[in-house]
């Protein structure tokens, strides 16, 4: 393969990994996702014969951009968080891929379902600083009172008790640090560790940071650019073998080579999936079994025009009557170039509550119903019908079975660095879950492909960029 544009790039260190065994003839990547993609790419430029097998009929995995009713609308990952100094950014400034700022907090307002009320700036901004700074603040004090195997939900408990606030402010405190916790961990707050909240690297400028401009698929299209890709390919068998590795199909085939990256998201290997001949070690099993992955959905709907600017709400949240229901996010997609579209965030707990185990017609039209029933409320009028909609279901997705991960109590960064590390010298690992300094980010899936390529060519960096065959 001919490179046509191609930088230097490594995971943030200058190692080289080791723990593979035998040479480097022809690696299998299972996965077209971030990671899978990245390493396919880079073994291409070094001219490493590679064929990356994806169960789906696209690439992108948990990012994928759809196209509704003209609006580029990222239905998984959406941001570039923390854009300064992200490898992200640079992958998109070498692919000619523009960014758009895309913080949606200095123009957030609050709608209180409960009291029927618009919430003043004053409050919308306290609800915000106690998510952005004031409970992650009080984290590492609050673990010192109630011990290392905390819970976030815990936490939240104690910070709101500890405040000082009037009723309908502890409620709303109650229900936003829920809901954001619920964001970040793609699960239950009672599923996720209080220690090891905000424990990950961070690079400069805003936590919302960029989106690309077109949607990710701009990125991971560039990524797969000159890479031996096999579309409705699903794995279901790893077998390592004395000499090398052979991987099956569903639909009955095979492809050998003398070493396999498995990318698959950390629910598929929850689930047993693909099986690995011989099993994974009982460290790597008891790994899988402690990290937790849950649920972020999102309900997209487009409409001829954004009306929710001209009501005053240009992204919004919503605070539901039910004290035991958590902040809703509301993003106008207006406001970062892709058209009049609104975004429902919906959260582990509304996910389970509102989706179900499953998006039938009856499902997904309830979904839309619920959203158009809340803007409604906060509006005060009926809402157009939108023209385009879109309602994910990664949680019951068999090639993702939830979102992203985090660190449950109980377990600890070391688990999701362990699922990085080669098992037996040809069977190796990539994707968010396989490293805890970026984990349930795209640029840590992005570093995790960088890692393994340094590993199988035995160099401290690699060349990435759009290639040509």
């Amino acid at each position: 393969m001919v490179a046509v544009t191609a930088e230097s790039f490594d995971d943030g260190r200058t190692d080289v990994p080791g723990g593979i065994t035998g040479p480097v003839e022809r690696v299998v990547v299972v996965g077209a996702g971030m990671a899978g993609l990245t390493v396919a790419n880079a073994l291409a430029h070094a001219g490493t014969e590679c064929v990356v097998l994806e169960a789906r009929d696209r690439i992108g995995g948990r990012l994928h951009t759809a196209d509704l009713g003209g609006s580029p609308v990222d239905l998984g990952g959406s941001w570039i968080h923390m854009p300064g100094g992200n490898p992200m950014t640079a992958f998109a400034r070498l692919a000619g891929v523009d960014r758009r700022s895309a913080d949606p907090v200095p123009e957030m307002t609050g709608f209180d379902l409960a009291e029927g009320r618009r919430l003043a700036a004053a409050e919308a901004t306290e609800l915000l600083g106690f998510y952005d700074e004031g409970f992650p603040a009080a984290t590492a004090r609050l673990t010192a009172e109630l011990g290392p195997d905390a819970s976030a939900a815990e936490g939240i408990e104690a910070f709101v008790a500890q405040a000082g606030l009037a009723p309908g402010q502890a409620r709303r405190a109650r229900q936003m640090l829920y809901g954001s916790i619920e964001a970040e961990s793609a699960g239950l707050a009672g599923s996720q560790s209080l220690r090891w909240m905000w424990n990950e690297l961070e690079y400069d400028g805003n936590y919302f940071g960029d989106v690309p401009d077109g949607g990710y698929r701009r990125l991971t299209a560039a990524m797969a650019a000159g890479v031996d890709l096999r579309l409705d390919t699903e794995v279901t068998d790893v077998e390592i073998t004395p000499d090398g590795v052979r991987v099956r199909t569903a639909g009955g085939g095979s492809e050998a080579g003398s070493h396999v990256v498995v990318t698959v998201p950390l629910g598929v290997l929850k689930r047993g999936a693909p099986r690995f001949s011989p099993g994974l070690p009982p460290d790597r099993l008891a790994a899988i079994g402690r990290l937790g992955f849950g649920r972020f959905e999102k309900v997209a709907l487009r409409f001829e025009e954004p009306f929710w600017r001209a009501a005053g709400f240009p992204h919004l949240m919503f605070f539901p009557r039910d004290p035991g229901e958590w902040m809703v996010w509301v993003m106008g997609l207006d406001a970062f170039g892709a058209g009049p579209v609104l975004v429902f965030f919906v959260f582990h707990s509304d996910a389970e509550r509102l989706l179900g185990a499953g998006l039938d017609g009856a499902g997904l039209d309830g979904a839309v119903r619920w959203a158009l029933g809340q803007l409604a409320e906060a509006t005060g009028r009926p809402c157009p019908e939108p023209t385009a909609v879109a309602v994910t279901s990664w949680g019951t997705d068999p090639y993702s079975r939830g979102s992203y991960s985090h660190i449950s109590p109980g377990s600890s960064p070391a688990d999701a660095d362990l699922l990085g590390e080669p098992v037996g010298g040809r069977l190796l690992f990539a994707g968010e879950h396989t490293q805890s300094a970026r984990l349930a980010y795209a640029d840590g899936a992005l570093t995790s492909g960088i890692r393994e390529a340094k590993r199988l060519l035995g160099q401290p960096g690699v060349r990435l960029g759009p290639a040509a065959g």
